[in-house]
C-alpha cells in the first residue's frame, strides 16, 4: 500500500514494480463517515496485498512537510501519514477528466490493472469503481475488512491464472470485482442485480 497525491507518482511506482497486476485506488477522506475504520486497515492491507495488487491511498503522503495543511493519520507499521483535501481534490478532478469518472463523495475505490508492455503503464480500459459506503448501506458488503480480503484474494487468483497462460494476458477486472462480491455469503440479491446499482458499481462503460 502506498501514499499518493499525483497520477505521475503511481506511474513511477508501477514502472519500478514492473509487474502485471491489479491496482486499487482508494478514495477515503479522514472526515468521511466510516473512514477511520478503513484507515485502521492501511498497515494490514499493505502486507496482505503483496505482489498481487498495488493499493494507493489518494491524497496522502508520508512527508510531513509536503503539504501546507494536512491531517495526520496512522499509516503502514505505525508510520505517520498526512492527508490533504487539496491534493485529494486535485487528483480526483484530474483523474475524472482523464477517464470520465465522477467521484461519489463517499468512501470509494477504483480497480484497474498495470500495463507494463504498453505506452501507458496504467490501463483504465476495463476499470471498475465501487462505492464502499453504498455497499455497506445496501448490505452488499458485510464489512470493509471482509470485502478487501475478498478483493485481494480474487486479485491473487486472477494474476496467477494470467501468469499460467501468458504474462501479457489482459487481466479480467470485472471478474476480480464480481468474484470478490460473490464470495460474501450474506449478499442479499443475485450478483447480476447487485451490479445493476449504478451508485454502488460502475465500469468504464457506464461511468455516468
Amino acid at each position: 500500500m502506498y501514499v499518493v497525491n499525483t497520477y505521475e507518482q503511481i506511474e513511477r511506482q508501477e514502472r519500478e514494480l514492473n509487474e502485471n497486476h491489479i491496482i486499487i485506488l482508494l478514495f477515503v477522506r479522514p472526515t468521511s463517515v466510516g473512514a477511520q475504520e478503513i484507515i485502521n486497515e492501511f498497515s494490514y492491507l499493505h502486507h496482505d496485498s503483496r505482489e498481487y495488487c498495488s493499493i494507493y491511498a489518494v491524497g496522502y503522503t508520508d512527508d510531513p512537510n509536503e503539504f501546507g495543511y494536512s491531517r495526520k493519520v496512522e499509516g503502514v507499521d505505525g508510520v505517520a501519514w498526512y492527508y490533504s483535501d487539496k491534493e485529494f481534490i486535485d487528483f480526483k478532478e484530474k483523474l475524472g477528466k482523464r477517464i470520465k469518472w465522477r467521484y461519489s463523495g463517499e468512501n470509494e475505490l477504483i480497480v484497474l490493472q498495470s500495463n507494463i508492455d504498453g505506452k501507458n503503464i496504467l490501463n483504465f480500459q476495463n476499470y471498475v469503481a465501487i462505492n464502499i459506503s453504498e455497499g455497506l448501506r445496501q448490505e452488499y458488503i458485510c464489512s470493509y475488512q471482509n470485502f478487501m480480503e475478498s478483493l485481494i484474494e480474487s486479485s491473487k487468483s486472477e494474476v496467477e491464472a494470467s501468469k499460467a497462460i501468458n504474462s501479457a494476458t489482459r487481466l479480467n477486472i470485472k471478474n476480480v470485482a464480481i468474484e470478490s462480491l460473490r464470495s460474501i455469503k450474506r449478499i442479499p440479491a443475485p450478483i447480476e442485480k447487485v451490479i445493476e446499482n449504478k451508485i454502488f458499481y460502475k465500469t468504464a462503460r457506464n461511468h455516468l
